[in-house]
């Protein structure tokens, strides 16, 4: 009821918290599904709310969960890792940007849950079929970040 009265008046953001309160896998794995095909509206914003979300039902036992949360994941760390890339690798900002200033902070979260994100696939390479062949997909995007994330996470870690 929560998600349907969320999804009529459009608040993506508190659909997602509402989401990962709720922690039922089939509900996240069909609303993440419905976002698949709308992943334009997905702002850094939301991608801070979607990952820990998608996170969470990474540990699904259910390949149908799984797969629908790969390919989302493969689209934003298309869409995003060269976004958290370049700010986290930025040096500090001169003078006052509020904006700045929060671009770094939500690159700092997405960071820090797709690094959890990233060691909880070799587990899901030992699966076989094609969870271990998304999970192997999923892994070569990260891992062009992940030697930056482990290099930068002492540098770049929220306070």
């Amino acid at each position: 009821m929560v998600v349907q009265q969320m999804w009529g008046r459009k608040d993506v953001k508190g659909l997602i918290s509402a989401l990962e309160k709720m922690s039922d896998h089939a509900v996240s794995a069909d609303i993440v599904g419905v976002l698949i095909d709308k992943s334009d509206i997905i702002t850094l914003d939301l991608c801070t709310c979607l990952l820990p979300v998608l996170t969470s039902l990474l540990d699904s036992k259910m390949d149908r969960h799984l797969g629908i949360c790969m390919e989302i994941l493969l689209k934003l760390v298309k869409t995003f890792g060269p976004l958290i890339h370049s700010t986290l690798s930025a040096g500090p900002s001169v003078g006052i940007d509020i904006q700045a200033e929060q671009r770094l902070e939500r690159c700092n979260l997405c960071f820090i849950e797709l690094e959890k994100i990233s060691r909880s696939l070799l587990s899901l390479t030992r699966k076989g079929g094609s969870i271990a062949k998304s999970a192997l997909e999923l892994n070569l995007a990260l891992q062009g970040m992940d030697k930056f994330m482990q290099s930068n996470m002492k540098n770049h870690s929220l306070d």
